[in-house]
């Protein structure tokens, strides 16, 4: 299981709010494959299914043209291909912690941007149905932030 992170523009909300893409070519990951594990050593039909991998993400961003604006930040896992991936995550504090299922997104940052860089280290778990998982996929993470007019 390949995981990566990569940026997109989005549309703006409902509250007026203008969503932008966010800069976060400076992210890296430790490894660029992600083993995933069976949760129990046998799954049965009585068990559990579930596969599991774990790797930590060195999290850079550019806020650079948002500092000192309000804003929310979200991170967004793009619809994974024929199992529904979920993606969790612990912080050093920078960030919320929280989880993602593919084809959505989470907010992980509201405040006034005080750096141009936003800098985290994040331990993300990631979680699908193994029975659904027949081979290696592409994970696209990708951050947004809205900012008000």
């Amino acid at each position: 299981m390949a995981a990566g992170l990569l940026a997109f523009a989005g549309a703006p909300s409902a509250d007026a709010a203008t969503t932008y893409r966010v800069d976060d070519t400076g992210t890296v990951l430790s490894q660029p494959v992600t083993p995933m594990r069976w949760r129990q050593l046998v799954p049965g039909r009585a068990g559990d299914n579930t596969v599991e991998g774990n790797l930590t993400v060195t999290l850079r961003l550019n806020l650079s043209p948002w500092v000192n604006r309000p804003a929310r930040i979200y991170m967004s896992l793009a619809p994974t291909e024929g199992q529904q991936m979920i993606a969790s995550w612990r912080t050093q504090g920078r960030l919320l912690p929280g989880s993602v299922r593919g084809g959505g997104r989470t907010l992980v940052f509201e405040g006034i941007v005080r750096d141009a860089f936003l800098e985290e280290n994040i331990l993300l778990s990631l979680m699908a149905d193994g029975r659904a998982v027949d081979r290696a996929q592409s994970l696209q993470f990708s951050f947004e932030i809205e900012v008000s007019p």
